[in-house]
């Protein structure tokens, strides 16, 4: 094969453009897991304060927009125990009525609105925001969703309005025939709407409706501070900790990590090229016998006896770069090395140091000597 085998299949270009993209859609897939809940579209029918359908209470929520400059939005379970805050609720066809319950028991001393639904609708085809009506519910299961106020009773009057009846209510408006259309529950600031059409948009067409509307939501404003309700439609804005990561305090630190795992990835693929081949088990060439022997010396634990053999070496070495005589005695060689720096040590003391070693420490201080005595010798640089 004329090929690299050890050539990287893809070029680093296109490896940074998959680790981008593959990092932008991991972060794109936080923040929708994250959001999901805030990108539910606000404008799906039905009975809640973001609906322009018919039934819906867009209209009142903008009426009491302008006619006190502010309107609230609850999308938290925490701030339903707003003690300040007038909130009505508009529970529809598929609201628990557990759920409701609880709402009111938390809000026995505060005041509230309670819209009950009339009308079963189905999105029509044509304008995903509009409705169609296809009944009414029954006034009896309706009437279940209150119970916790009291015993109550709601009826059709001939008109096709409903109206409300119960020892616990007093009127606060009425039909021709003095019905209660909206009561308000004894000994408690809440007020019971039995025929929704006080307050939805479809009720609002007129003039004299949107009095009649605002009429009810006044009478326990504080501060002319009024919320509607979303989470009995699920709206609501859970805790999720996911969210919180991409949310000031905690952006920065987010950020940061963020940063630091790009920055360990680029240093990732600095540092790692190429695979590199595979190592011989036994190395080629002098290097690789010498690390052997001296593998082997520090196995037997001798290298302390190499002393005499090194002194050797260093007395060849110097012989040959000064010029001695090739035939001197070993004992003639010794005195002329000794000669050779007056200042110094003589050589044979430390020859001697080297070969009576008892450790390894010893003998790497006469070594170290005697390659010193070599270097000032033969004058080396």
């Amino acid at each position: 094969m004329s090929a690299d085998s050890n050539a990287a299949p893809f070029a680093m270009r296109t490896v940074l453009v998959l680790v981008v993209i593959g990092t932008i859609g991991f972060i794109a897939f936080l923040l929708l897991t994250a959001y999901a809940e805030d990108l539910q579209p606000a404008q799906r029918p039905g009975n809640h304060a973001l609906s322009t359908s018919a039934v819906g209470f867009a209209g009142a929520a903008e009426l009491v927009q302008r006619t006190h400059g502010r309107v609230g939005y609850i999308r938290r379970d925490a701030d339903l125990d707003e003690p300040g805050v007038l909130i009505v609720l508009t529970p529809g066809q598929g609201t628990d009525p557990e759920a409701l319950a609880k709402i009111l028991e938390r809000r026995r001393d505060y005041p509230t609105v309670v819209v009950l639904p009339k009308w079963i609708t189905v999105p029509r085809a044509d304008k995903t925001a509009w409705v169609q009506s296809i009944g009414k519910f029954d006034p009896a299961q309706v009437a279940k969703l209150v119970a916790p106020l009291g015993s109550m009773t709601i009826t059709d009057d001939g008109t096709g309005l409903r109206t409300i009846a119960g020892d616990t209510l007093e009127p606060l408006i009425d039909d021709d025939q003095g019905r209660m259309l909206a009561a308000q529950v004894k000994d408690r600031l809440t007020i019971v709407v039995a025929d929704p059409d006080l307050l939805d948009n479809q009720g609002l067409a007129t003039l004299a409706g949107a009095e009649r509307a605002m009429g009810i939501l006044d009478r326990y404003t504080a501060d002319d501070r009024i919320s509607f309700d979303l989470t009995l439609h699920g709206f609501g804005k859970n805790p999720n900790l996911l969210k919180l990561a991409f949310e000031a305090p905690f952006l920065p630190l987010t950020l940061c990590l963020i940063i630091a795992a790009l920055l360990a990835g680029w240093h990732a693929m600095l540092r790692f090229g190429p695979a590199l081949p595979e190592l011989r088990g036994v190395a080629f060439g002098k290097r690789a016998i010498a690390e052997n022997g001296a593998a082997l010396l520090r196995l037997a634990g001798r290298r302390h006896r190499t002393g005499d053999r090194y002194a050797a070496l260093i007395r060849e070495t110097a012989a040959s770069a000064t010029g001695a005589p090739p035939n001197l005695p070993a004992e003639a060689l010794d005195a002329y090395l000794d000669r050779l720096d007056k200042n110094g040590e003589p050589f044979t003391a430390m020859a001697a140091r080297a070969g009576h070693a008892q450790d390894t420490r010893t003998l790497l201080d006469a070594a170290r000597a005697l390659y010193q005595w070599k270097r000032t010798v033969t004058r080396e640089h």
